[in-house]
């Protein structure tokens, strides 16, 4: 969870104002921060975590871990130091490259250390802890007006709390991660179908935002502290639901959140109010989205091939902020007009529906039978316990 914690939350800050950072860094340049900096930074992610995917196993985890934690937190420090187009441009490289080469490993670590029937719960924890954290930095920048050197240093923070994790624990590999395991057809197929899920999600999210024009600045950034909640707060919800009746339920009430959202938010009269609604309502969405994405690769997967599978789980969302980087909303809107995009949004989340009609359950009907039983059983028990005790 720390380990997890301490990227993830890092991240989510950065990302809510790496465009403001970089321009304020590279004064002369100001297209440069607000498009060319973005883009480097999400596609050196992109970049590294399929790399490290495939070549992770060969390399000790710990020290992998080790040296993405410390490259954060220095090239984190190093932007507080350094200003200028060159040295930013370097330095966004390498703050991406220092989240490509860990977050295969610290995500395929929740698979490691849970069972089936626990992993969506243990998802929905960690989600709820990277939320909270992230919420109240945002929070503390917000009350305080912390200036670019202060948000550094809050980054800087969060970034070192990885650190705690590498104290705790060594992070071996599991013994079967040398065995080759062949995974049948249907378990690529079945990654595949949520995968596109994923994909249609994550294109259909950043249609949206392409619909929010830039002088709802305020109500964007209230309508984000009430998104962040929502996505804390219903992870922790969706985890439950993900062990307790399946992946596949949490994925469809965010869909169905996200549908409502769209339709009262964006979809009528925008306003200040609609904004903040469909901003607050796709809280519901990311939340499940997380928490299922998190644990389905642990599900179909083995130790051997778990990074893999994680780094292509997450790389869509980072792909769809990558397009957004180098496409200015600006030149989108003069492409197509904004109902059109409101059109394409609305096949694209009625297509997201489909795959996951479709996919496979991967929290088996035998577990979910399994913890009713469980469950039954305690109740049954408890009722003894307090007549003998009546007695």
């Amino acid at each position: 969870m720390l380990l997890n914690l301490g990227a993830l939350s890092w991240f989510f800050v950065f990302n809510n104002y790496m465009e403001e950072t970089f321009t304020a860094l590279t004064p002369n340049a100001t297209d440069w921060g607000s498009h060319i900096g973005n883009s480097l930074f999400y596609g050196s992610i992109i970049f590294w975590s399929i790399a490290i995917s495939f070549i992770g196993e060969r390399i000790n985890r710990r020290k992998l871990l080790f040296t993405s934690i410390i490259l954060g937190i220095l090239t984190t420090i190093l932007l507080g130091l350094l200003e200028g187009t060159f040295f930013i441009t370097i330095i966004s490289v390498l703050m991406g490259t220092s989240l490509g080469l860990g977050l295969p490993s610290s995500m395929a670590l929740v698979a490691d250390y849970t069972i089936v029937e626990n992993r969506g719960r243990i998802s929905g924890i960690i989600l709820l802890g990277t939320f909270i954290v992230a919420s109240v930095s945002m929070g503390i920048c917000g009350i305080l007006e912390l200036d670019i050197l202060g948000l550094i240093l809050l980054l800087s923070v969060l970034r070192s709390i990885s650190i705690f994790a590498l104290v705790m624990e060594k992070f071996d590999r599991p013994p079967s991660i040398g065995k080759k395991i062949r995974l049948h057809l249907y378990d690529y197929k079945d990654f595949f179908v949520y995968l596109c899920t994923f994909l249609l999600f994550s294109i259909a999210s950043g249609l949206a935002w392409s619909l929010i024009p830039d002088n709802y600045e305020p109500q964007v950034a209230f309508g984000n502290t009430l998104r962040f909640v929502l996505m804390a707060v219903f992870g922790a919800v969706a985890g439950v639901m993900a062990d307790r009746f399946g992946r596949k339920q949490p994925i469809i009430i965010g869909l169905a959140a996200l549908g409502i959202g769209f339709l009262l938010g964006l979809g009528f009269n925008l306003s200040g109010e609609s904004v903040i609604l469909y901003l607050t309502l796709s809280g519901i969405t990311w939340g499940s989205f997380f928490v299922v994405f998190l644990a389905v690769p642990g599900d179909l997967s083995f130790p051997s091939s778990r990074e893999k599978f994680y780094a292509f789980i997450y790389i869509f969302p980072l792909f769809g902020q990558f397009l957004i980087s180098i496409i200015p909303v600006d030149a989108l809107l003069r492409i197509l007009h904004p109902e059109v995009i409101s059109q394409i949004l609305g096949v694209f989340l009625f297509l997201a529906i489909y795959p996951v009609l479709r996919a496979k359950e991967t929290l088996t009907e035998s577990k979910i039978q399994e913890r009713k039983m469980k469950e039954y059983v305690e109740r049954v028990g408890k009722v003894i316990q307090e007549t003998e005790e009546e007695k």
